[in-house]
């Protein structure tokens, strides 16, 4: 199967912009699960069409060559 097309597009007001890091120390303190919400890759300034779950982290499938994640609360 192929990956993915990467788009790209400005990051909606109705996210919230964190750091790849900031984003993990948050999902591994129990501070975002997967009920809460999901998120997207993104840079500095916008966003992907590539999602991005907590329990991704768990499962180890984090794509660390994202500087940034927009996340998206229920």
């Amino acid at each position: 199967m192929p990956k993915k097309k990467v788009e790209m597009s400005p990051i909606p007001k109705y996210g919230d912009l964190f750091t790849m890091k900031d984003w993990l120390e948050c999902v591994e303190c129990g501070g975002f699960i997967d009920y809460d919400g999901y998120g997207n890759y993104a840079t500095e300034t916008e966003r992907s069409n590539i999602e991005v779950r907590p329990s991704d982290v768990k499962k180890g499938k984090i794509d660390k060559t994202w500087t940034h994640v927009v996340w998206y609360n229920r």
